[in-house]
């Protein structure tokens, strides 16, 4: 059914680590029903890591026997008792790709190709009529502080990174305070040096709460609009409740721009230019190291160069961009594809 080992793939997507749970021990059953409470919970996590919140919350009912087969191996790294002369483990799981693949394929769920990432994030307060941006800014202040289930569920994938204190972006805004959901983004200074960052425009009255989101992900700009729950009583509560919200849906907004649809899977030729007797094998090692080829075939070789057809799920870019991060030089003429290894 899955193995017990110490190596785990490197693609760490599929991997959900530190599952802790606890009960007591008293024989094999006791154990194996310990263990497959780790696997339930970890495909919660799996699933949110990967999914749509909507996508994620139709399976959380998905039987225990189907979980154990997703799973390609586990790992117990922790097993000590504790005060309630309890078992306490912590367990290692990596699922299964191509399982996964097939699973989802056949619930017509497309999932995220998504791995860590960096977010520089810049929120701005707007209270009534002032414009709060550093210290007295409650989501300046405690955005990277709050620990809370999203970030739980998500496994931790993003990290946020506060965009430093900068007196020209501080007039920069000022003088645009009237129409901050129509500043240029990359006018913003300390976004400059950052790949990935999020500009948050937070509005603030006794009766509506409301933020503005501005977005750029890996070259792809989103904007959206974002009702927040208000408790008249307790703005604090108020506070912390709408950062769990907008992280929530800055997750959303990134898988969104990452969803892979199993079910329709292209195709790519392409030329491999061999220079070194080994720039092939190079090449399909990278290739068997990424999940969103299904597989590959050569067509043509010679001297010179390898033909390739890929069947790849998801977008062309994507296969370009990972290509490109395994150091891979890519030039494309007339729709032509000519890869170098470098």
């Amino acid at each position: 059914m899955f193995k017990t080992e110490t190596v785990f793939s490197s693609n760490l997507i599929y991997n959900v680590n530190n599952i802790k749970i606890s009960g007591k021990i008293n024989n094999d059953l006791d154990k194996e029903k310990l263990i497959e409470n780790a696997f339930q919970k970890a495909f919660i996590i799996f699933v949110n890591k990967i999914l749509l919140k909507k996508d994620a919350i139709s399976l959380y009912k998905t039987k225990i026997g189907i979980i154990k087969d997703l799973i390609f191996t586990y790992q117990i790294i922790k097993n000590e008792g504790n005060y309630k002369k309890e078992n306490s483990l912590i367990v290692n799981i990596y699922f299964d790709q191509k399982k996964i693949n097939n699973f989802l394929a056949q619930k017509g769920i497309s999932y995220a190709d998504i791995s860590n990432i960096s977010l520089t994030m810049l929120p701005i307060l707007i209270k009534k009529k002032d414009v709060l941006l550093y210290t007295d800014n409650f989501f300046y202040n405690n955005w990277t502080k709050t620990e809370n289930t999203t970030e739980i569920i998500n496994n931790n994938l993003i990290k946020y990174n506060l965009a430093l204190e900068n007196i020209e972006d501080l007039e920069y805004i000022n003088r645009n305070k009237e129409n901050l959901e129509l500043m240029n983004i990359k006018k913003i200074l300390s976004f400059h040096e950052e790949k990935n960052h999020v500009l948050l425009i937070i509005y603030f009255t006794e009766d509506k709460f409301r933020a503005y989101v501005k977005t750029l992900i890996e070259n792809k700009e989103i904007d959206k609009n974002i009702d927040l729950k208000i408790y008249p009583e307790n703005e604090i509560k108020s506070y912390e409740e709408a950062i769990l919200t907008l992280k929530e849906e800055i997750s959303q907004i990134w898988k969104e721009q990452n969803l892979i649809d199993v079910n329709t899977p292209s195709f790519l030729d392409f030329f491999l230019e061999t220079k070194q007797i080994n720039d092939y094998l190079k090449l399909r090692s990278i290739l068997d190291s990424l999940d969103i080829i299904e597989n590959y075939f050569v067509l043509e070789m010679t001297n010179e160069h390898v033909k390739i057809r890929l069947k790849y799920k998801g977008k062309v870019s994507k296969i370009r961009d990972k290509l490109i991060g395994q150091k891979i030089s890519i030039q494309i003429t007339d729709n032509i594809w000519r890869l170098k290894i470098n």
